[in-house]
């Protein structure tokens, strides 16, 4: 990880100066916590303290922009998603349909990461919708697809849901480090966001085709679903949905809608929820 931490680059040298002092500080807690106790626990202890977070900790990174293995920029934020290897989550034969596919739905797209790294997966034609309703991941969503020249990206700032409609959201506490490194995950703020269905934004923006959509949204996955029910019959998108206690009833609708699930991963719960994972869905070939 070491190695890895210094081919990446700021976009000013002083950038690159502050993420490897903090880089400093930070590997010998990171390798004592893994070896010292229990690792769940010792690592949980470790963020327990999320001001002290290599990305905020002596120097605040937030805002800066670092270049990821020379092609992509990503702020401090993506660096810890693609240094805790979340882009490689889905099995890789999952994806064998980006490479055809002209159109997808990235929905929870946070601030851009996965769209922007399996990109390079992607026909140079093919164009992404990523919807994201949080304010702050939006603003840094488009700052990302700026950055990397991304005119193949449409970033909305709405909420995917089964209907139109005004939603109250939570932000979690550790939004700005990351939730998945293990800290404590607490609702710090809540605000309002428009919501809307994926069948009425196929229909507004006049899309002629769907050919995948990816799915992360914390729990909502029956809501999103139901609401691309038009969609799902039309063009038989691949599906690739991250599951936050809501297995049985996701494959119960994809039953409804005709699809068969290809393969699921399993993933150890969080404080947050007790079974998270990951679904790829195809449409069934009889009905496609």
């Amino acid at each position: 990880m070491v190695r890895e931490w210094l081919t990446i680059r700021g976009e000013r040298w002083i950038d690159t100066l502050m993420l490897w002092i903090n880089g400093l500080f930070w590997l010998p807690r990171r390798w004592y916590a893994q070896r010292s106790g229990p690792p769940n626990t010792a690592w949980h202890k470790l963020m327990q303290n999320p001001s002290r977070h290599w990305s905020r900790w002596p120097f605040s990174l937030q805002g800066r922009f670092f270049r990821w293995q020379g092609h992509l920029i990503t702020d401090a934020l993506g660096l810890t998603w693609f240094l805790g290897r979340q882009h490689q989550d889905m099995h890789s034969v999952w994806l064998s349909r980006i490479a055809t596919g002209q159109i997808g739905i990235d929905i929870g797209a946070h601030r851009g990461y996965w769209s922007l790294f399996y990109r390079f997966q992607m026909p140079m034609s093919a164009r992404v919708i990523l919807l994201e309703p949080d304010p702050e991941n939006y603003a840094y969503l488009l700052q990302n697809l700026a950055a990397n020249h991304a005119d193949w990206g449409i970033a909305l700032p709405v909420a995917a849901w089964k209907a139109p409609a005004r939603l109250s959201l939570r932000r979690l506490a550790m939004n700005s480090v990351h939730d998945s490194f293990g800290g404590k995950v607490e609702a710090s703020e809540t605000w309002d966001t428009l919501a809307t269905s994926i069948d009425s934004i196929v229909e507004a923006l006049a899309l002629p085709t769907v050919d995948w959509i990816k799915i992360d949204v914390e729990g909502a996955e029956l809501e999103v679903l139901e609401g691309a029910a038009e969609t799902l019959r039309r063009f038989s998108p691949t599906l690739w949905i991250e599951i936050h206690d809501t297995w049985e009833p996701v494959k119960g609708i994809l039953t409804r809608f005709a699809y068969e699930v290809k393969d699921s991963i399993e993933k150890e719960g969080t404080e947050t929820y007790s079974r998270i994972g990951y679904i790829w869905a195809e449409r069934c070939a009889n009905n496609a």
